[in-house]
């Protein structure tokens, strides 16, 4: 086939301009959306210090402190660290995990060790609690279970003493082992018979200790052990103890030992600052307390003499010993790892963290609001807005909306009512200043369980369990309260192209409202409710709501999903629907029996519903099933999904799980009526050694894709999910592509008129 130029195609080609995608992601490809605030567990190698978070790793460099970033995207095994160490003599990173999974990372990657994790024998809790290096190659493994030996060389296990209780540390002294529990100490001799735990010798009263007593720790440094008895450090040699460190009212959370000095770390119970212990060979001791010092977690001293702190409160911090001086070390990232719904308006990313609980109540979350702008994160809470505190406006911001024209974010509080955030300056909207009003039996609070901005610029508010809990806030600035019914329980919801306002119903169904002629009265108001029975939804339960690009309304229930498509959805002859599909010869109604949580729509229309089993993608009719992403096929980090968007300029999916949110690159853009100003190829010019897809970016949508060679020739042909076309390089025998000049050109389907069109190249290098 040959296809003709027109001159006005080639005045359109002379006009083009090639670029490359807005998102730095390939095709397909995963990104992290991870807090990088607080350390859990430290380690260190000569070169880097490591941070474990809840949900990944920070490689920190000693010299110019540059970070690295890991996590499930980057082949960690899951979240939940709880132990690192690092051996020397093997350069590889262990890491113990909550499930008694163990990764190893060293210059040829990461290599997941999972006998202890997928061993259903093992009773007893698995979480790896310490890992000691004897002789830097092998590593016991202190677990709920007992202790584990696991030879760094061969990568196997060798011996396990299962002793019916947690063991926490263990440690090499004198020719014996020694293993803290929470029976106490014991020990046996470096070649006795390990795995035979009758065989250890349990220490009490004739070696210096008491009877009984809980032992969270043992280290050993020179000619001493030092042991944890119940909260106090025990300095033990020659069956003679002695206590050299007492701190009364805290509880010891760590105890190590890095370049030739023990370090100890105390927590109270409040929220006070807690204490770390230094002591060296020589008897030396140096006694942290404030400043740097929050609620240690953990502690290593580098070989200049830093002392490198994980801390539960904000920040990883440094102090350079002897002295006190803090330095606490930022990276841009999120505040936190929840996240209840995430918008995104002009490229920018918003999300609200906040937590309503199935029961209604709030979940005391009061990580606020993240906001992402041209990559970089900028976080709103009490810790840098104290006044969000004070107003109790920072618990459980859950939902948020934002005026594309000014920027102003709009922000609901499950506690303290709306914030209104204008740079840096903030308004609360509460009872006293606005028709907000307190809940029924809890007035005090103003819960706002969801906002929707219809196309009028109004904003709507659930106000839940108030006795009027719809409320409107202007465009102009005015004020309004209503109750279009009686039920109260309002929660987030959408508006749709006839700018109805929907609203999910915590009671049941949900409800459909349209205000009228006039804004302010209530006089001529539209009200539907869909449930099960009137809508004929799958179940009344719902949970969540979507609005895909032909106007229809997805409907997420604890039963699947229904579908309203309806011209006019106040005609009580509207019903939802079920999609029915057909997998491996059964016929069912799609994801039943699942708790649909989330919905968004890309760029082709294509329906991503997130559930707490996983993230399915269906194609636009939702019958065909496109993908299924989960915890075993995927980096997802939980199959639990809570929020989704889609990003409709640079073709990423937002995906909110409950464990960390992540960017997923799918292959399609938002698609107009008409070609962008721009039509930009990536990669171009495409490389030798590239196989990967080619992105055809800023066509219509469903747009008609014709890739012809120089001379005309027809190489594929393809229509485009939503503003996106794909291509791999290859002609329909799968042959790949020679070198040269390739064209595209790009129509839309358009039946009322003379479609669209552009032409863009693509330039192969073999």
């Amino acid at each position: 086939m040959r296809i003709v130029l027109s001159l006005q195609i080639m005045v359109i080609f002379a006009s083009l301009v090639m670029g490359q995608s807005a998102s730095n992601l390939a095709i397909g490809t995963w990104r992290a959306a991870l807090p990088y605030n607080t350390g859990l567990v430290v380690t260190q190698s000569p070169d880097h210090v490591y941070y474990a978070t809840s949900q990944s790793l920070l490689q920190i460099d000693k010299q110019d402190q540059s970070p690295r970033f890991f996590s499930r995207v980057d082949d960690l095994s899951e979240n939940g660290i709880s132990r690192m160490a690092y051996s020397q003599r093997f350069s590889t990173l262990i890491i113990g995990y909550e499930s008694g999974n163990i990764d190893l990372l060293d210059a040829n990657g990461i290599t997941n060790i999972n006998d202890i994790a997928a061993n259903t024998n093992l009773t007893g809790e698995k979480e790896i609690y310490d890992i000691f290096l004897f002789e830097d190659s092998l590593a016991l493994l202190s677990c709920g279970f007992g202790v584990v030996q696991f030879n760094l060389k061969t990568r196997l296990f060798e011996q396990t003493a299962f002793t019916g209780f947690r063991t926490f540390q263990s440690t090499a002294f004198d020719g014996q082992y020694y293993l803290a529990t929470e029976e106490g100490l014991y020990s046996i001799p470096l070649g006795g018979f390990f795995q035979n735990f009758s065989a250890w010798k349990k220490l009490g009263e004739p070696e210096g200790f008491p009877a009984s007593f809980y032992s969270a720790g043992v280290v050993s440094l020179n000619d001493d052990l030092i042991v944890v008895v119940d909260e106090d450090l025990i300095r033990w040699s020659d069956n003679q103890s002695e206590t050299i460190f007492q701190n009364p009212g805290q509880s010891l959370r760590y105890l190590q030992v890095s370049n030739g000095q023990v370090v100890a770390g105390y927590a109270p119970s409040g929220f006070n600052s807690g204490t770390v212990y230094v002591r060296n060979a020589d008897g030396q001791e140096q006694i942290l307390t404030g400043g740097c010092v929050g609620r240690p977690l953990g502690g290593i001293i580098d070989e200049s003499g830093r002392l490198w702190m994980a801390d539960e409160w904000l920040n990883f911090r440094m102090v350079q010993l002897p002295g006190t001086q803090c330095e606490q070390i930022q990276y841009d990232s999120p505040f936190d790892f929840t996240s209840s719904e995430i918008r995104i308006v002009d490229d920018a990313v918003y999300v609200a963290s906040g937590t309503i609980l199935a029961n209604q109540s709030g979940g005391s979350n009061g990580a606020g609001i993240y906001v992402q702008k041209e990559g970089i994160w900028k976080n709103y809470n009490f810790f840098d807005y104290p006044a969000m505190s004070s107003k109790e406006a920072h618990v459980d911001i859950n939902t948020i909306e934002v005026d594309p024209q000014t920027g102003i974010i709009f922000a609901g509080s499950y506690y303290g009512g709306l914030l209104e955030i204008e740079g840096e300056e903030i308004t609360f909207h509460q009872k006293e200043n606005s028709a907000l009003q307190g809940a029924v039996g809890d007035e005090q609070r103003e819960r706002i369980g969801g906002l929707v901005r219809d196309r009028n610029g109004h904003l709507w508010m659930a106000n839940t369990l108030a006795p009027n809990p719809l409320v409107l806030y202007s465009a102009d600035g005015d004020w309004k309260s209503f109750r279009p019914i009686g039920n109260t329980q309002l929660f987030k919801g959408l508006v749709d192209h006839q700018n109805n306002k929907w609203f999910v119903l915590g009671s049941g169904g949900i409800l459909v409202y349209h205000e009228g002629i006039d804004l302010l009265s209530s006089a001529d108001d539209k009200v539907r409710v869909f449930d099960s029975g009137s809508g004929n939804l799958p179940s009344s339960k719902v949970v969540s709501v979507g609005l895909d690009l032909d106007g229809e309304v997805w409907v997420g229930t604890d039963d699947g999903v229904g579908v309203i498509r309806c011209g006019d959805v106040f005609d009580t002859s509207c019903k939802a629907s079920r999609i029915v599909v057909t997998q491996e010869g059964i016929t069912e109604a799609l994801l039943n029996d699942e708790e649909v949580r989330a919905i968004a729509v890309d760029g082709a229309n294509r329906k991503w519903l997130g559930t707490r089993s996983g993230l399915f993608v269906q194609s636009p009719d939702g019958l065909t099933e496109i993908k299924q992403f989960t915890e075993s096929n995927s980096p997802l980090f939980s199959n639990q999904i809570n929020t989704l968007a889609f990003h409709g300029s640079t073709g990423e999916m937002w995906i909110g799980t409950e464990a960390g949110m992540m960017v997923y690159q799918t292959e399609t853009t938002s698609g107009g009526d008409q070609h962008a100003s721009t039509v930009e190829v990536y990669p171009n010019p495409v490389r030798p050694d590239y196989r990967g897809p080619i992105a055809i970016k800023g066509l219509p949508r469903d747009g008609n894709v014709k890739i012809t060679d120089i001379r005309g020739k027809l190489v594929y042909e393809t229509t485009s999910l939503g503003g996106q076309a794909i291509w791999y390089g290859e002609d329909y025998t799968g042959k790949r592509a020679a070198s040269g000049v390739y064209l595209v050109f790009s129509a839309s389907d358009n039946p009322l008129g003379d479609p669209d069109t552009a032409i863009s190249k693509i330039v192969f290098i073999r």
